[in-house]
């Protein structure tokens, strides 16, 4: 039963999909979308966990999937029943309007890293230990009266890699 996997649906905007997911596909030379997912939610799986704490209650905003693009694709994602479970959790946990959305957040967080540090360098500075306290300290400063969840969590996924090497 382990084995099994989900068929996961959800929306992206045309620009993310060919600028975004297509570049981590060339990055990560992976064939598969459902590869490259499994990979980079290895990688960054009980940090997500950690940062999305940092916001806590999502109040069950709708998320902006791009406001610049407003062609929508659908895309499908095969995760393993324990990754899709653990998004699922995540998602009840935290009140987040949707699971797409931390699919959404873990791809842009990865292009963001990659783009910065290139693919290598941003491999390197995930494996280590996050000290989550120093982000959530940084995050707090900053926030001030940001009230829509979306705002908070791009400064929080920005913070956390533009300083990303200040925090291991």
């Amino acid at each position: 039963m382990k084995n099994k996997k989900h068929l996961f649906h959800f929306i992206v905007s045309e620009s993310m999909n060919k600028n975004v997911i297509d570049f981590l596909l060339k990055e990560f030379k992976i064939n598969t979308f459902s590869k490259l997912f499994e990979t980079m939610f290895r990688l960054i799986d009980k940090k997500i966990l950690k940062m999305k704490g940092i916001i806590g209650n999502q109040r069950s905003e709708y998320a902006v999937i791009d406001n610049t693009d407003d062609k929508r694709l659908d895309k499908y994602l095969r995760i393993s029943e324990s990754d899709y479970l653990r998004i699922k959790r995540w998602h009840s946990l935290y009140n987040e309007f949707g699971m797409a959305s931390t699919v959404r957040d873990i791809i842009l967080f990865f292009y963001n890293g990659v783009m910065k540090y290139g693919l290598e360098g941003f491999l390197e500075l995930i494996s280590k230990k996050l000290r989550i306290d120093k982000l959530k300290n940084d995050f707090l400063d900053k926030m001030t009266q940001l009230l829509n969840i979306a705002a908070q969590k791009q400064l929080l996924y920005e913070l956390a890699i533009e300083n990303y090497p200040k925090y291991v």
